[in-house]
């Protein structure tokens, strides 16, 4: 008779994510670790170096508030975008990398990307 394995649901403190929503934020960090979401986005953390943007973290599904983090603290970066989902997979552990947000670029289809610029020291 064969017998299902039944996983748990993962808990934990997650390190904040970090928002870099206006043109001109960034954030600057070494790379800890690389890996991926349950949909197969690329996640990065990243101990903090330099930030110009927002850091929050999940209170509940769905629900997230600001918080404060400080120089060497780790934080996530998940990209949802398709520029990060390209540029984040790069990264290696020990990278010292700024991720910059550029701006919105205005398709031929009427759309709209986000633009990012990751550069490695």
């Amino acid at each position: 008779m064969s017998r299902e394995i039944l996983g748990s649901t993962i808990v934990g403190n997650f390190p904040p994510m970090v928002g870099i929503r206006t043109a001109g934020n960034f954030v600057k960090g070494k790379v800890t670790a690389v890996g991926e979401t349950n949909n197969g986005n690329p996640v990065v953390t990243l101990e903090l170096i330099d930030l110009d943007g927002t850091t929050t973290t999940s209170v509940s599904k769905g629900v997230y508030t600001e918080v404060d983090v400080n120089i060497g603290d780790a934080v996530q970066i998940i990209g949802t975008g398709k520029q990060l989902k390209d540029k984040l997979p790069q990264l290696a552990i020990g990278d010292i990398t700024t991720i910059t947000f550029i701006g919105k670029k205005k398709l031929a289809s009427g759309r709209s990307i986000n633009q990012f610029k990751v550069e490695v020291e």
